[in-house]
């Protein structure tokens, strides 16, 4: 038998290999059961919020995306009770995850304006932009966009779509034998919790991490402080390459941004500091092309707001919350006059 020549061998099984995974990641799915592979992580709301906006009919007004420190520091039922004290009868959402990357925020946009017509779309911002796409992408991300995320310089593209195959293949077979996977096909109302999206609002008994002491605190406060100024890396490249090294945030700001446009939906933008942290926003002149950016860099020196150097206390979140709530009505429509 004649021998194949190794190179050969090597491109045929590579074919073979790319054939194979390009025909996983064509399956078919169900996209709730996409929205469930992060169930049981930190990034478990996710199902909540393909849940919110697909199977819940209350409108969705004001919604939130960002990062945890939107997520633990907006509380969107006082938000919204707040402005329907105000006669604005609006019904608010939090769909800020945890961890950095705007990829996921696009993502969140658009599943929300299949089905739902918000008025303002609040951006969570943080001092320094990431550069690299969020963790969670690839799990819940239609494949169009794994296969092309809209981006130069994109770090993470490799993995996420080396992933792709895989989940297709775990998406088809929960699809076809839900008997054998723990992703449901169905929605089911009982399991529902309509307002899941504030659970992750800290609520602590006093407020603060468990701490033996007010400077056993204080020192806490300051080693997350820290660990936030040393992982902060100014920009490499000169500012004209800023769409490259920052690719992610701002190609996906201005994709948010246009499907909001087209929808004809405002958006907005909230920073909120790390303790101690800057109150100033690398990219702020970059948000105000596209909306007013809400800087909220007096609790940076509120050491009583915080449950740990990144997120808000219950009452941080009732105070940033409280300020918020003028600038959010100065961005919906005017009130209807009374008949």
């Amino acid at each position: 038998m004649a021998r194949l020549h190794p190179l050969r061998s090597f491109l045929a099984i590579l074919g073979v290999a790319l054939a194979a995974a390009v025909v996983a990641c064509l399956l078919p799915e169900n996209p709730y059961q996409r929205w469930q592979l992060l169930d049981g992580t930190i990034h478990r709301n996710a199902r909540w919020i393909y849940e919110r906006i697909h199977f819940d009919p209350r409108p969705v007004d004001v919604v939130f995306v960002g990062p945890s420190r939107i997520a633990r520091g907006v509380d969107p039922i006082r938000l919204e009770a707040s402005l329907r004290a105000q006669g604005r009868p609006v019904n608010v959402v939090n769909f800020a995850l945890p961890e950095g990357g705007r990829n996921l925020n696009y993502v969140i946009v658009e599943e929300l304006l299949k089905t739902k017509q918000p008025k303002l779309i609040v951006i969570g911002v943080i001092e320094k932009p990431a550069r690299f796409g969020h963790p969670a992408f690839k799990y819940v991300a239609p494949r169009s966009l794994v296969v092309d995320p809209g981006h130069l310089g994109n770090a993470k593209y490799f993995s996420d779509l080396a992933y792709l195959p895989f989940r297709q293949m775990i998406l088809f077979a929960a699809d076809v034998a839900p008997w054998a996977s723990d992703l449901s096909p169905t929605f089911d109302p009982a399991q529902y919790t309509p307002d899941r999206g504030v659970s992750d609002v800290f609520r602590t008994k006093d407020g603060r991490l468990e701490s033996t002491s007010r400077q056993a605190f204080m020192a806490e406060l300051e080693e997350g402080a820290r660990e936030f100024r040393e992982g902060v890396t100014p920009p490499i490249l000169p500012p004209e390459l800023a769409d490259v090294e920052f690719g992610d945030e701002r190609a996906n700001i201005r994709r948010i941004v246009a499907a909001a446009r087209r929808h004809g939906v405002r958006v907005a933008f909230l920073s909120q500091p790390y303790w101690s942290g800057p109150t100033t926003i690398q990219e702020e002149p970059f948000y105000r092309r596209y909306g007013p950016v809400w800087n909220a860099g007096f609790l940076a020196s509120r050491a009583d707001l915080y449950a740990d150097s990144g997120h808000m206390t219950r009452q941080g979140a009732d105070v940033l919350t409280d300020w918020l709530t003028p600038y959010i009505a100065a961005e919906l429509p005017p009130r209807e006059a009374p008949k």
